[in-house]
């Protein structure tokens, strides 16, 4: 072929560069295009780009830089996967150099066999789920010892050293021994090599054949830096081909010998200074790719950049630098390069997002124009397509998101969790709200047979501990739908057989993964389409599966393994396992991850997250390997993480219309700026003083625009006070004395559950609480009391048998009877004691009513009014007076309580037994209202009446005062003007309520509203 004089009369070795502000692949595909106007010839081109969405980008602009309608494009080949079976070699042609490179999952299950037999021989137990997880560590430490391959060793790394290490780290060398020996013994019987190190060993291959037998075809290395060593040889040879040259992003070819010789390994030159040294140039000798020339404004940011990134040891004449620098430039630079860069600092990551989203919607504004969003952070990166979704713009990270995130992967995990604890509400009702759960059925109306299920059966205490537990529940119970939700329980375990019969026991990892496999086509049927159809369609779907299928076929290494040991492998893997969408959302706008945003090219760049820590990453720790240790075995420093992250960031702020994005505070906590932009803005102060910031703002104000799209930030009423006033029709004319005194202190709840017939809806697998402690208490000691009769022997032995029953009853386990046994073991013996005095002392109660049910009707302005009471204990004196007792495991209220009004369940359910409300009581008059508690504390128990010391006349004139109470109180309801509050007294307000949420009194507490504002006084 003819070469074009621009590119090969040169001398060798041929390095270019394109500046950051000019289009990398575009530049380079343009003039290509003008060098080669044959079609046939430019086929002939090999481009080696440094990763596969660079060599896409690449292509793209190829095709748009050709005017004809179909284009011939140039074999482009990524450096970062390169392939022997693909040109520029022949199939087979290096495949002697090597075996075949280990599949990752392979790797990945076989370092977790090897640390599992590490762990044991050290007499500890971590876990496969575990094991995975450091798996991942030491394959990355594998890795980087493949691309390192001629100066790193881990041999140096020896005993005199590790003997100097603290003892955590001296533990985890041990490790060390997995990759220096059990490792390349174990690819040896299994005929692979590490990925990586098969890269290097193809790589330098290709170097020497190249360098012994040059192709006759142009060879063009683009956009890589030459940071992996096996990379920069084969630059090195492609540099000094006949037909050959190297192009290197963003080389900075003006840098003065002072900041050059300082760069150090966090500098965005340091690869590639390596790389011209290595070739003996300097940074002159650099020339600039054909076509690529800056313009002022170009040139003025690249500048300016470069001169933010300097060496720190080379920032200390700042002041003097920038007046070289406008000498230089022949007026303000700053000024210049400033032209179209901005920064918005936004409060929290959440106006980050809609700052970003409202610049790229102004982006789509102009037809043609494109934008893309480059940031590490994903957790922003997700805000931002979310934000997008209000403007009716799809937008897709290009990161993905985790499997374990996707609704596949979710419902395998909620299917494992189902399978290993069938008798939990909370892991049946997590299975049924996933999109995929369908039982064969259409998910809508199965979805509303569970959620009914759920409500009549599930909420509350826990069923049991298996499905025979759900299904006995059920069955002793009366409602008509019960006969549906039995045949829906058997659906469900139907479907979890085969991992039910799978047990508690050890299995290989392939049969739980097989059964969980059938589990989840059964669950994802929905009538229409099969399960394997729903489960496995889509991106998530296919990851999906190819993680089941490296279990089943890949994972034999791992021992046998319990449900619980699977499920946790399986989350741990499914964490790590990114589905990615397999093309963009939207033709104008992307969202991409630093690396993926190398040579794409924009119209505006958006660099998101500029804060300390995201951008550049925090140093990772790794758990087998220290600074200093990675240093004596020659590995690479952490730092060169820095120079790679700077070089991106350097490349992108170069465009022509860039956004620079951090937040001030995430979760709450203040942040630093990011150490370039922190740079930048100080470079910028120094030069333009006061006005810097206003140079820097964005225009138009996007975070502003962001702020007014959130409806928390506009100028939103507050809620205010409910009064609701229903008619009086719809007003309760019966209620039990317990719900009295929730009705004096906060009407708006007997308004909720009484007139709206709202219930509180009780959590998913509720532990037993103190609710459930007083009902046993209740229960045991109304059993025994019952059970006394005359001339009882008071053991306290005897109630302990009934309050562990009555516990049993109530939910307790095993494990919390550990504690609650000895609790009421104590309070047994206090009240059994109280109740032997009691029965002695010379009044010589006994007992007349144990847990009886009375009532009472009196004439109101509304109708006819019901109270209803239940007495835990009503006894009979010998002088012919009545006690009531009321038992509490907690505490009593106060005298001022009672006698206010603010307590009346004792003076009303006096009032009914007076008036003969309860059968079998005598409507003689009480002597005393007392209140007994059972806690089993340091204090086992104490005995109280209400009022103290009240004599017989007190006590009823305390009752007959609580009904009057109580008459007028419900008259002034039966008035249609008056309200339900929510707790309108302030002094007498429950500490929660089942329906403050609903009364919203937060919002209007919050807001200054005094308790009675929105409706009126109370009665």
């Amino acid at each position: 072929m003819t070469k074009p004089e621009a590119f090969f009369d040169t001398l060798a070795p041929r390095v270019f560069t394109i500046p950051a502000p000019t289009g990398f692949a575009g530049a380079l595909a343009s003039t290509l295009q003008r060098a080669f106007p044959d079609p046939n010839t430019r086929a002939d081109i090999t481009i080696l780009t440094p990763t596969r969405r660079a060599g896409r980008a690449m292509a793209s602009a190829f095709a748009a830089a050709d005017s004809q309608a179909a284009a011939l494009l140039p074999i482009i080949r990524p450096i970062g996967d390169v392939d022997a079976d693909d040109p520029p070699f022949e199939p087979g042609e290096l495949a002697e150099l090597a075996p075949p490179a280990i599949s990752s999952a392979r790797r990945r299950f076989e370092l977790a066999n090897l640390i599992l037999q590490k762990e044991k021989a050290l007499d500890r137990s971590l876990g496969v789920g575990g094991a995975l997880a450091l798996a991942d560590h030491l394959a990355a430490l594998i890795d980087d010892l493949a691309t390192e391959d001629e100066t790193a060793d881990l041999d140096r790394i020896n005993a005199e050293l590790r003997a100097a290490l603290p003892a955590h780290m001296q533990e985890a060398a041990l490790f060390l021994d997995i990759v220096m020996e059990a490792w390349p013994s174990r690819l040896d019987e299994l005929g692979a090599v590490d990925p990586a190190r098969r890269r290097s060993l193809i790589l330098r291959a290709l170097a020497e054949r190249w360098r012994e037998a040059p192709p006759q075809t142009a060879v063009i290395a683009a956009g890589s830096t030459g940071s992996i060593p096996a990379a920069a040889e084969l630059l090195r040879v492609v540099a000094q081909l006949p037909l050959g040259a190297v192009v290197l992003p963003g080389f900075q070819r003006d840098i003065d010998a002072a900041a050059w010789a300082s760069i150090d390994e966090a500098h965005p030159q340091r690869a590639m200074k390596a790389f011209a040294a290595s070739l003996n140039m300097a940074p002159g000798d650099v020339t600039l790719w054909p076509g690529s020339q800056l313009g002022r404004g170009g040139a003025a940011r690249e500048r300016v950049i470069n001169e933010a990134l300097r060496p720190a040891e080379a920032t200390s004449d700042w002041l003097n630098r920038v007046e070289t620098l406008n000498a230089a430039w022949g007026g303000p630079v700053f000024e210049a390069a400033l032209d179209g860069l901005s920064v918005i600092e936004a409060r929290e990551p959440a106006d980050e997002a809609r700052a970003i989203a409202a610049a790229l919607r102004e982006t789509l504004e102009t037809p043609g124009r494109t934008a893309l969003v480059a940031t590490p952070d994903r957790a922003l990166a997700h805000r931002v397509c979310v934000e997008m979704r209000r403007y009716g713009v799809e937008l897709d990270d290009s990161a993905g998101i985790a499997l374990s995130d996707s609704a596949v992967g979710g419902l395998l995990m909620r299917i494992l969790q189902a399978a290993l604890d069938p008798g939990s509400a909370q892991t049946l009702s997590a299975l049924a709200a996933s999109p995929l759960f369908a039982l064969g059925e259409a998910r809508g109306p199965m979805r509303a047979r569970f959620g009914a299920m759920e409500r009549a059966f599930l909420r509350g205490r826990r069923p049991g501990r298996d499905f025979a537990s759900i299904r006995k529940l059920i069955e002793a119970s009366e409602y008509k739908d019960k006969t549906d939700w039995l045949a829906l329980t058997d659906q469900i375990e139907a479907a979890l057989e085969p991992l039910l019969r799978l047990g508690d026991g050890q299995h290989a990892i392939a049969d739980w993964a097989g059964a969980l496999t059938q589990s989840g086509e059964a669950l994802a049927g929905d009538g229409t389409h099969p399960g394997s159809e729903r489960l496995w369609a889509g991106e998530a779907g296919e990851a999906a599966a190819n993680l089941l299928r490296e279990f089943i076929h890949e994972a034999e290494a791992l021992p046998p393994l319990s449900g619980a040991a699977f499920a946790r492998a399986y989350l741990e893997t499914a964490r790590t396992r990114r589905v990615r969408p397999r093309y963009g959302a939207h033709p104008r706008l992307q969202v991409l991850g630093p690396l993926e945003a190398r040579l794409i090219e924009a119209d505006r760049v958006i660099l998101a997250g500029l804060n300390e820590g995201v951008w550049p990453a925090a140093a990772k720790i790794d758990p087998f390997i220290s600074p200093g240790m990675r240093q004596a075995a020659g590995l690479s420093a952490p730092e060169r993480r820095f120079g790679l992250a700077a070089h991106d960031f350097a490349q992108l702020a170069c465009a022509r219309d860039v956004l620079l994005t951090r937040s001030q505070r995430v979760d709450g906590a203040p942040t630093v700026a990011s150490r370039w932009l922190w740079r930048l803005q100080t470079l910028a102060r120094g030069a333009l003083g006061d006005g810097v910031d206003d140079a820097l703002k964005a225009q138009p104000d996007y975070h502003g625009l962001g702020r007014r799209m959130d409806p928390a930030t506009n100028r939103v009423r507050a809620a205010s006070e409910p009064a609701p006033k229903p008619p009086v029709s719809a007003r309760p004319r019966q209620l039990p004395v317990t719900s009295v005194e929730t009705w004096i202190r906060d009407p708006y709840s007997i308004f909720a559950r009484r007139i709206l017939k709202l219930k509180p809806l009780r959590a998913l697998d509720e532990p037993p609480g103190p609710a459930e402690r007083g009902t046993a208490y209740h229960t045991a000691l109304e059993d025994w009391v019952r059970a006394l009769g005359d001339g009882a022997d008071f053991n306290a032995d005897a109630l302990s048998v009934y309050g562990l029953s009555a516990l049993r009853e109530q939910g307790f386990t095993d494990a919390e009877l550990g504690q609650e046994r000895p609790r009421f073991e104590r309070a047994a013996r206090w009240f059994a004691a109280f109740e032997a005095e009691r029965r002695v002392d010379p009044q010589a109660w006994r007992p007349v009513a144990l847990e009886e049910e009375g009532e009472w009707t009196f004439a109101a302005p509304g109708g006819a009014f019901t109270l209803t009471a239940r007495a835990d204990r009503i006894d009979l004196g010998a002088d012919g007076s009545l006690s009531l007792i009321d038992y509490k495991t907690g505490g009593f209220p106060s005298d001022k309580e009672v006698l206010a009004g603010f307590a009346p369940q004792l003076p009303l359910t006096a009032a009914i037994a007076s008036r003969g409300g309860f059968e079998g009581v005598p409507t003689h008059e009480f002597a005393e209202l007392r209140y007994v508690r059972v806690s089993g504390g340091r204090e086992p128990g104490k005995t109280e009446t209400r009022p103290n010391k009240a004599g017989l006349g007190q006590t009823r004139d305390l009752a007959e005062a609580a009904l009057s109470a109580l008459e007028r109180w419900v008259a002034a309801f039966d008035d249609p003007d008056q309200p339900y509050l929510s707790q309108p007294r302030r002094k007498h307000q429950n500490a929660y309520g089942d329906y403050d949420h609903l009364a919203r009194r937060r919002e209007w507490s919050a807001a200054g509203l005094e308790p009675g504002e929105a409706g009126g006084d109370t009665p």
